[in-house]
């Protein structure tokens, strides 16, 4: 299982270097976005949200859309032919878009770092500890690969807004945050407590359940009649 898991990471990470937009536009918009809030950022804690969707971006757009574009590209029939492995290429995937996470947070967190002055080692733990508790939405990116009747264009349309609506909402206060997962998460490091960590638990365990079902369920022949 180890030397596929390796290989698909190393055919992923190629692909991903390939294409320099993914990489760029994963540290503009948050470093934009740190720009226009520079001035309310107090301490190392305030660029939580930031961290929180990168992540996220990562794992919904590197994983379950990346998936639906190489399967309606007929591009999985192929390497699905060599060897049947959904499990080791859905890890692959996750191993491919955490190292591509630590690269753009570890970017982020040089430049904002320099910029406030704050200790660059605190942001990377602090960073770092976050991107854990984000990997739950690795294995719910994946579920989008359940949804067989949309187009990957428009699951990736779906996708770019609902994120980018949930980064915007994290500084308002409005009760819309209750299901906004990029905020729970932020603020679960911010604000602990047990009843939140309970929340966090059982959300774990149906993105795993989820996950799950999409990697068993999981079918590479295009849905597309060529």
């Amino acid at each position: 299982m180890v030397p596929k898991i390796l290989a698909y990471t190393i055919l992923n990470m190629k692909s991903l270097l390939k294409d320099k937009i993914p990489f760029i536009w994963a540290i503009l918009l948050p470093m934009v976005m740190f720009l226009l809030n520079f001035q309310n950022i107090e301490n190392e804690k305030d660029f939580i949200p930031w961290w929180v969707y990168m992540v996220l971006c990562a794992f919904i757009y590197g994983i379950g859309v990346y998936t639906l574009e190489l399967k309606e590209a007929g591009c999985l029939r192929t390497i699905f032919s060599i060897h049947y492995s959904p499990t080791a290429f859905f890890l692959g995937n996750l191993m491919t878009q955490i190292i591509f996470s630590v690269l753009s947070i570890l970017v982020f967190d040089i430049v904002a770092g320099i910029l406030k002055q704050f200790s660059i080692s605190h942001l990377v733990v602090y960073s770092f500890g976050t991107m854990v508790l984000c990997i739950p939405f690795a294995f719910l990116g994946h579920g989008v690969t359940l949804l067989k009747r949309l187009h990957v264009s428009s699951i990736r349309t779906i996708s770019t807004i609902l994120i980018f609506g949930m980064f915007l909402l994290v500084g308002r206060d409005t009760m819309l945050n209750r299901y906004n997962p990029l905020y729970c998460v932020s603020d679960l490091v911010i604000n602990y407590t047990m009843e939140k960590l309970a929340g966090y638990c059982i959300f774990t365990i149906l993105a795993f359940i989820l996950g799950g079902i999409s990697i068993w369920r999981f079918e590479p022949n295009s849905n597309e009649r060529r």
